[in-house]
């Protein structure tokens, strides 16, 4: 928790910052390297001894620092933000109060570590580091004795400590100051340790709780590999251990960790899992390679045409499905960051047929261009103005020099354009474009099936962007759940999901549109029920999820082809 709320505090301050204020941290936000690197891209660093922090935002760790360390640094001029870990503020008030008791104070820890040293300072001067058992008979005699212990230390240590400690200091009180999160997490791997053959703890080598993660695994004396990376994963050194089990230290990011997750169980699959994982493979090609929501967008063409009042043509599913499938391929290359982040597996897929899909993207595109042409130059107007929105979404189109009065240089800037363009293109590409094939004049009906489109795009594209929004967040994205938090757009998606139901109820009992409104009813009850299983993290992998969710646009297909075979 300390370690996610930090980051999301940092991330506030660097959006929020004003023109020619930098923002830096006291020392490394998160014990992982790979994570440092991608906030200097972001122009946010460490603090040194001869950075200028006037007219600068400091943000402290969530280790925290002494007050002595905080007042210098708002000395030096610095806007001080702090987002030290709940835990660790109780662990400095518990030492504090007991300090100007005249207590000792005697911290069960890592000697030398951040959060130690910041803890440190709220001893007055009368506060002593316990790294093991060993330490306790050095202790110089004491009085009184207020014993604590680092947020991420190891629980059964501390408890031999307090022990060893009381018969020593029999005047002492001690407080249990282990972050739950923490022990809960070490009872966790001791259990796993025994189900599996071997461990793969996944965090930085600077984390202290990565580290004791691992000192634990080898405790219980399964053999254990430290990784930082996929990349530092031996698989050779894998073939003799039949399950192998993955954990992490609190620091590490979950894209590092569905990397890992991926390599391991691409690899280490007995015979029995063999026909699963293949069939998993199937389907993450189908929705790796945008084959899947090809297929999802011919089906809404064909379900938005019936809804329309008119029979589909094939043409129109085509155009659709090609215009999705280019728009969605030359997307994740366009955005090769924020896939690598949030979706590691996809990443590594294109980056191994990278000029196959560029080439199938711009086939695509040509595609839905040439087949909108030689049907009507509306409908190729129509997809070429939204492959132009598409080009033109990425490129800062205000100049640099006016960004000290304009703040949004593109449209990718714009807080929640990307989802509502992602709706856009659907709407444009499954509804009016079957529209304007058939020439006729505006009818209700036109309005309701672009609606019934977008919601369904919105809703999809807004879930995944919650999925990922660490990741964004990391990058500096603007998308909705980042703007304007997790909880008002889960509310926007439950008026938008009952907005959406009251207008085919509305429309079919007003003869706008045919009864066909009442069949799409349960493609609206599926997007609730995807969303509150994402929510209850029930579902949360990311393949699965966009699995899940892009079903809906086939469910449509198929739920129209159900009223169009009892009606018709």
């Amino acid at each position: 928790m300390g370690v996610r709320r930090a980051m999301d505090i940092l991330l506030d301050a660097a959006n929020e910052k004003n023109a020619g204020v930098k923002v830096y941290t006291d020392g490394p936000l998160i014990h992982n390297p790979q994570v440092l690197e991608y906030l200097e891209k972001r122009d946010i660093q460490i603090v040194k001894e001869n950075t200028d922090l006037s007219k600068s935002t400091v943000v402290i760790r969530a280790h925290g620092v002494t007050p002595s360390r905080r007042e210098e640094i708002e000395r030096k001029g610095a806007k001080v933000c702090d987002a030290t870990c709940p835990h660790v503020m109780r662990v400095q008030s518990i030492i504090k109060k007991y300090a100007t008791q005249g207590y000792s104070t005697i911290i069960v820890g890592d000697n030398g570590h951040a959060e130690v040293v910041g803890l440190l300072g709220y001893a007055e001067g009368k506060g002593y580091v316990v790294e093991n058992l060993e330490d306790i008979e050095l202790l110089p005699p004491m009085d009184k004795v207020c014993i604590v212990a680092q947020t991420t230390q190891d629980r059964h240590l501390f408890k031999k400590a307090i022990d060893e400690i009381k018969k020593r200091y029999p005047n002492s009180e001690s407080f249990e100051t282990i972050c739950s999160s923490t022990y809960k997490r070490q009872d966790e791997v001791v259990s796993l340790c025994k189900s599996v053959d071997a461990m793969i703890v996944v965090g930085g080598r600077g984390s202290a709780n990565t580290t004791r993660l691992v000192t634990i695994c080898e405790s219980q004396g399964t053999p254990t590999f430290h990784v930082e990376t996929d990349a530092e994963i031996d698989l050779n050194k894998l073939k003799e251990y039949n399950t192998v089990g993955v954990t992490a230290g609190a620091s590490t990011p979950n894209w590092m960790i569905k990397r890992v997750v991926d390599k391991v169980r691409s690899y280490k699959v007995n015979k029995y899992q063999r026909i699963l994982f293949t069939t998993k493979n199937i389907f993450n090609f189908l929705i790796g390679s945008c084959t899947y929501v090809g297929l999802g967008a011919a089906s809404m063409s064909y379900a938005c045409s019936l809804l329309l009042g008119f029979q589909p043509k094939l043409l129109f599913c085509l155009i659709a499905a090609l215009f999705i499938f280019s728009m969605q391929v030359l997307n994740h290359f366009a955005n090769k960051e924020s896939v690598a982040l949030n979706e590691p597996a996809r990443a590594k897929f294109y980056e191994k047929k990278q000029a196959l899909f560029v080439i199938l993207g711009i086939l695509g595109a040509t595609g839905s261009l040439t087949l909108g042409l030689l049907h009507s130059k509306s409908i190729f107007f129509c997809i070429f103005l939204a492959s132009l929105f598409g080009i033109f979404y990425r490129l800062q189109i205000i100049p640099k020099s006016l960004s000290n009065f304009i703040r949004y240089r593109s449209l990718e800037q714009i807080p929640g354009s990307k989802e509502i363009f992602y709706g856009i293109a659907w709407a444009v590409s499954t509804a009016l474009i079957s529209f304007l094939g058939v020439q006729r004049n505006f009818i209700p009906s036109l309005a309701i099936a672009i609606a019934f489109a977008f919601s369904l795009a919105f809703i999809r594209a807004v879930v995944l962007d919650i999925r990922d929004i660490q990741g964004d967040r990391i990058l500096g994205k603007e998308t909705i759940p980042i703007a304007i938090g997790k909880e008002r757009t889960k509310k926007i998606l439950i008026g938008i999901t009952l907005f959406m139901a009251l207008l085919l109820i509305t429309g079919t009992l007003l003869g706008w549109i045919s009864t066909l409104g009442y069949f799409l009813l349960p493609c609206i009850a599926y997007a609730s029920g995807y969303q509150y299983l994402f929510q209850k993290r029930i579902i949360t992998e990311g393949l699965f999820l966009e699995t899940i969710s892009d079903f809906n646009f086939i469910f449509a297909g198929l739920m129209t082809l159900l009223w169009q075979s009892l009606t018709f």
